[in-house]
């Protein structure tokens, strides 16, 4: 599965001090995953005290990367 950028996701990367490596685990092996109302796939990941949603678009060739952040609310991320 080839993983696409844009250049938002790239910039809120740097902000939010995520990296490209969080973001292929997240998507690659998530905790769970779910859809937003817009028909993305939000993939949630947890990494220590916080977790990882990375919210993207995909089809067969390839994961569209929109953005990701940075959450400490599991209950409502990871049940």
């Amino acid at each position: 599965m080839r993983v696409v950028w844009t250049i938002h996701s790239l910039e809120r990367l740097k902000q939010r001090r995520i990296t490209r490596d969080e973001v292929l685990e997240t998507i690659r092996d998530p905790d769970s995953t779910m859809r937003d109302r817009q028909g993305n796939t939000m993939y949630v990941k947890r990494f220590g005290n916080d977790a990882i949603v990375v919210v993207a678009r995909s089809d067969n060739s390839k994961v569209l990367v929109i953005t990701a952040y940075r959450t400490t609310k599991f209950s409502k991320y990871l049940g």
